[in-house]
């Protein structure tokens, strides 16, 4: 049925209204907005339009204080052994094979050649000369020291003696010695290897702990009655090193400045929280309001007096000096990894979250000590010159001011 006209100017009438009401809610609408962005002004929680990211790189806010060294131990998960004296730390190796045959496997065998294999995995100087003791004590991997061998090991009745001159090579082993190991199995101690005339050289040697690479004890045996050759692969059954530090002190020197793995060394910087903000052209207040993005310390190649790194890096991680006195670290949750890369002209540390906490006062003392990853692995060492100021790079971003 055909609409009615009444019909149609009722329905544009309602219409007309509706959009009147939608036009008069918009207008609203942006009245409100408008007062929002009025009022954000003064709100310190920043916006997006209004967040001002600055970089800025500061010179004389770190100094460089001191180092300190902690005594030197062994980690059961090392992947390296080292045998030699380097940089003023001297370094042997131990090593035994317990898994042996027993005494009657010597009743049908004669032995035809016993050799030990060594993967070295790297060397400082083209040759070292090693000697092999026996070892007189019982000794665990994770707590033997220097000091709990000391002097308890001697010459096998025939020396051991070999040159380190390849990357992989074996040395031949008196039989006896393993007849002796496997018919006194209880005084089994295993063998020290030392470099007593070595000078600023070494060797390192793959460890039971890197798979296939470990030393290997390879026995050729021909059985009595039949005639047939047998070889045997033995790996040790447990190898690690020991180390002395021949200046050995609690701290160093003021003007020492290090970070080594061996013995493992702290290098201490200091904060210095006013000249930040005076630098920035800030107070202290406002400094303790940015947010800090990202804080690097940058050393300059001309800051590093000497270095030796393993891999051509050492890993380094900050962390908080929560007691100077007793020169004791505290982690810092979430805190990065960083790197010395040898030969860098520039290297940074990443200290964001230790700078934080020590500009708002979480942290008490404005002291950060550089800390390698891989303490007591091997001989990674960097040693900076006296005096040295590295730059401190920071990324912040400012709250919205009154």
């Amino acid at each position: 049925m055909p609409m009615a006209t009444t019909d149609l100017f009722m329905i544009f009438k309602l219409r007309k209204g509706f959009n009147m009401n939608k036009y008069i809610s918009i207008i609203i609408l942006v009245f409100l907005i408008a007062i929002a962005s009025c009022t954000q002004k003064n709100n310190y929680m920043g916006y997006d339009q209004d967040v001002v990211i600055v970089s800025d790189t500061l010179s004389n806010a770190i100094t460089l204080e001191r180092s300190f060294t902690d005594t030197i131990g062994i980690y059961s998960s090392n992947s390296i052994m080292l045998t030699g004296n380097f940089n003023g730390v001297k370094t042997r190796a131990l090593m035994r094979f317990g898994n042996l045959p027993d005494t009657t496997w010597l009743d049908s065998t004669s032995f035809e050649s016993c050799e030990i294999l060594f993967e070295r995995k790297s060397q400082f100087q083209p040759a070292i000369d090693i000697h092999a003791y026996k070892l007189l004590v019982d000794w665990s991997v994770g707590s033997t020291t220097w000091d709990t061998i000391g002097t308890e090991f001697e010459e096998f009745t025939t020396p051991v003696e070999f040159v380190s001159d390849a990357d992989s090579f074996y040395i031949p082993f008196e039989p006896a010695i393993i007849e002796d190991w496997i018919i006194n199995d209880s005084l089994n101690y295993g063998m020290l290897l030392d470099a007593p005339d070595a000078i600023e050289n070494f060797v390192a040697f793959y460890t039971f702990n890197s798979e296939e690479k470990g030393p290997k004890l390879r026995i050729v045996a021909i059985g009595n009655d039949t005639g047939k050759r047998d070889t045997l692969l033995l790996g040790t059954t447990k190898d690690t090193f020991i180390g002395f530090d021949e200046n050995m002190q609690k701290n160093y020197d003021p003007g020492k400045l290090t970070i080594k793995n061996l013995p493992p060394s702290r290098l201490i910087l200091r904060i210095h929280v006013d000249s930040i903000y005076t630098q920035l052209g800030i107070t202290h207040d406002e400094l303790e309001r940015i947010s800090i993005n990202l804080a690097e310390v940058q050393v300059d190649s001309f800051m590093v007096e000497n270095s030796f790194v393993f891999g051509d890096y050492m890993s380094i991680i900050p962390y908080y000096l929560s007691d100077t006195q007793a020169d004791e670290c505290t982690y810092i949750h979430s805190t990065p990894t960083s790197y010395f890369i040898e030969g860098d002209s520039l290297s940074v540390v990443n200290i964001t979250p230790v700078l934080e906490g020590i500009i708002r006062g979480n942290l008490s003392n404005p002291y950060i000590a550089l800390v390698s990853t891989t303490e007591n692995k091997d001989y990674s060492f960097v040693d900076f010159f006296e005096n040295s100021t590295p730059a401190l790079h920071i990324i912040y971003t400012k709250p919205v001011l009154e």
